[in-house]
């Protein structure tokens, strides 16, 4: 049985600030070799689309509901779409929230911590 690709469109509310969830998930989808995007919502969520195969994506999807177990989330939700064909897992930026000084600094801060995984994960730092 050939797998076939599948694409969700998942979008979480709530208090999702400065917990790493961008890229944390951004992580996560490159260990399982899911493409698509995560970015902020104009109303302070999270909106995340992950294409792949469906075990993979199935993981992902566990991965994230176990991530946001703990925080205030008014809202979880998964709608499959159409695949696009993405051919990587990217942070977009949302400019109504990324704009400010304090969130670059921050968001470098964490782009360094991701960099430092990927390096791990193929082997390249211990």
């Amino acid at each position: 049985m050939a797998n076939t690709t599948k694409c969700f469109q998942i979008t979480i509310s709530g208090i999702l600030r400065n917990h790493g969830l961008r890229f944390s998930a951004m992580y996560m989808a490159f260990s399982l070799n899911i493409r698509g995007f995560v970015k902020y919502t104009r109303a302070g969520g999270i909106l995340i689309e992950a294409e792949g195969e469906e075990k993979q994506l199935g993981q992902f999807i566990a991965w994230l509901r176990n991530f946001v177990q703990s925080w205030k989330i008014s809202d979880f939700s998964i709608v499959e779409t159409t695949p696009k064909g993405y051919s990587s897992f990217e942070i977009r930026n949302s400019p109504c929230v990324d704009d400010t000084p304090e969130h670059k600094s921050f968001s470098i801060k964490y782009l360094a911590i991701f960099w430092m995984r990927i390096r791990r994960l193929v082997g390249l730092e211990k």
